[in-house]
């Protein structure tokens, strides 16, 4: 999402996370037809303020902790309001006016804003102007991409983080988006392997792990599993 408020770089990309209310007049609501509204998930904002309070408190590296707190509480500020909706024929972000999600099935989409950082026009998108999406990664959500054409003819990409209920936004993509350019597994088939084959940046890290930590990928369905890696 983009507009005239707060976007975050990270790792060299922006990230517009937090478009200010339109003043404009609204525009109508998603139909509610089909309507599904991908419900909040805060482990991302919540492990980054946990990586922050280890940084800071335990460790001393008051930079990193900094750092890592400003853009923490940033994503789980915006893991209270900004909802993710599907209809049967558009994707459209809207803000909620508060925690509990109560306005997400009927507030219009000028609540978020424009796109003034990735191309301009409201923060919805038609489904079948989608020509490609990713996750990194399926099962282990932190990231999501999609491009459409429907802002430019040449393809538009957009980034988000991971603060909505991963696997529910990936069944809804994997339902109404259609096909991407990677063969993307079905969610009953999510682990660490199939995860990791997902996407090309996976597959390169797959390539530099050795032979007895390969062979336990497919035991690594969640973050709680991530142990059984380092077994012997």
């Amino acid at each position: 999402m983009q507009t005239t408020a707060s976007s975050s770089k990270i790792a060299g990309r922006k990230f517009a996370l937090a478009p200010l209310r339109s003043s404009s007049t609204d525009s109508e609501p998603a139909s509610s037809s089909g309507l599904v509204v991908i419900p909040e998930d805060y482990r991302l904002g919540g492990s980054l303020l946990g990586v922050a309070f280890l940084l800071g408190p335990a460790l001393h590296l008051w930079p990193q902790f900094f750092l890592h707190a400003l853009i923490g509480g940033f994503l789980t500020f915006q893991t209270t309001r900004v909802r993710f909706r599907f209809s049967d024929s558009d994707l459209d972000v809207v803000f909620t006016d508060g925690p509990e999600g109560s306005s997400a099935e009927s507030v219009s989409t000028a609540s978020s804003g424009e796109n003034m950082l990735q191309g301009g026009g409201e923060n919805k998108w038609s489904l079948k102007s989608v020509t490609n999406w990713e996750m990194w990664w399926p099962g282990f959500p932190i990231l999501v991409y999609f491009k459409e054409n429907q802002t430019k003819s040449d393809g538009q990409p957009h980034f988000f983080p991971i603060i909505m209920d991963g696997k529910k936004l990936y069944e809804q993509m994997l339902a109404k988006m259609g096909p991407s350019k990677n063969t993307k597994p079905a969610p009953e088939d999510w682990n660490l392997d199939t995860a990791l084959d997902a996407t090309p940046v996976g597959r390169r890290i797959k390539e530099e792990l050795d032979g007895d930590i390969k062979a336990k990928l497919k035991e690594v369905k969640d973050f709680a599993d991530i142990a059984k890696l380092f077994q012997s």
